[in-house]
């Protein structure tokens, strides 16, 4: 111990001093940067997904109103479509038509024009998935949204 007080008092021993006095950081100020560092990284990766999110609900939006045109133009009347989230970039869009016009074998081309709908728009950040479902007596808006689908599109015909 006697000899650590030595050196300590010996003035030719290397140590590390501050360049700057007004700079000086002890380790706790490091740890505490990282962790604000950490905080501020996991704070951007959030916003950046929620900015994917709302950028992909917008684009289904886009995508489903072509789509309901399309099917309008074909002589077809939908009347609902409904939006499922299942995750920043994975969508669901139903599309809901009355029995008989589903039914009919001119709406089989639908699923041809939905199928290169899905690939044309299809990227790492963005799958979108269509289906079709008949509209009868039976039909329960609520079966639609205990399915997942918690989102309708509103003003659509």
């Amino acid at each position: 111990m006697e000899a650590i007080a030595e050196l300590k008092k010996d003035k030719t021993v290397a140590s590390w001093i501050p360049t700057r006095k007004d700079e000086t950081f002890t380790s706790d100020d490091l740890i505490d940067a990282y962790l604000h560092g950490r905080k501020d990284a996991f704070a951007a990766a959030k916003r950046l997904a929620f900015d994917k999110l709302n950028t992909n609900i917008e684009k289904s939006k886009d995508i489903t109103v072509s789509l309901l045109n399309t099917l309008k133009r074909h002589n077809f009347n939908p009347v609902d479509a409904y939006l499922m989230v299942d995750g920043f970039d994975y969508f669901k869009i139903l599309i809901t038509v009355p029995e008989l016009e589903r039914a009919n074998e001119d709406f089989l081309e639908m699923y041809d024009l939905v199928a290169e709908l899905e690939e044309k728009n299809k990227n790492e950040f963005y799958y979108v998935l269509v289906s079709f479902c008949h509209i009868n007596e039976y039909f329960d808006e609520e079966k639609v949204l205990s399915d997942g689908y918690i989102l309708k599109l509103s003003n659509n015909v």
